[in-house]
Parts: C-alpha cells; structure tokens; sequence
C-alpha cells in the first residue's frame, strides 16, 4: 500500500512538474513588453526600412541584409528600443494572434497616412 501511495504521488508531482515546465515562456508576458501601440509604431518603421531597403536593388542578398542591418540599427537607436526587448516582444505578440492582429491593424492604418501624405505631396 505504501509503494502504491509513493508511486502514485510520484506519477502526479513528475506529472505537474512536467504540466508547469513545459508551459511556453513566450505564453508569459515579459516584465519589459512594449504596449501594443508603441510596438505598432516600431513595426511600422521596420517595415519601411524593409521597403527602402527592397527599393536600393542591391546587387546580392547579402548587400541588402547588410544596409538593412544597418537601417534597423538606427532606426532602433532613433526609436531609444533596446533589440532583445523588441524581440522578446515580438516572439510574445507572434504567439497570441489576437494582440498581434491589433497591432498589425494601427500598422497598416499608419502605413495608409503615410502613403496618403506622399501621395498629396506628389499632387501638390
């Protein structure tokens, strides 16, 4: 009886042991996440880097994710984003669709203005 009572207590502490260390840290908010509006803003930057980097029709791959790093790297410097915060915080919004697709809903509203205001410039 008492083998049975260990072996018991024993398949259920390595069983909720196993339950609460494999929970993703990426389900655990970060002590240092970026809200949601500011990611929107730092993401909608990235993606205009991406697009200027695109647009400098490098001759390689390797020349484009070259100037690529070095237009993130400033860009994080001019938004005062640390690079392991913006990814610990990114790797969160990429796994909980929801915060993510909001996000991504201001980033396109912001991209839109700023297509907007290039466009009236052009008219002008």
């Amino acid at each position: 009886m008492y083998r049975l009572l260990n072996t018991q207590t024993g398949w259920y502490l390595l069983s909720l042991l196993l339950l609460l260390g494999c929970q993703a840290p990426e389900d655990q908010k970060p002590d240092d996440l970026i809200p949601e509006d500011r990611m929107a803003d730092i993401l909608t930057e990235v993606h205009l880097a991406e697009s200027q980097t695109s647009r400098l029709s490098l001759g390689s791959t390797d020349s484009s994710r070259v100037a690529y790093k070095h237009i993130e790297t400033k860009l994080f410097r001019k938004m005062k984003v640390d690079t392991a915060v913006y990814s610990r915080s990114f790797i969160f919004y990429s796994s909980h669709p929801k915060y993510l697709e909001r996000i991504y809903q201001n980033v396109v509203d912001q991209l839109k203005k700023k297509t907007g205001q290039v466009d009236t410039l052009r008219k002008s």
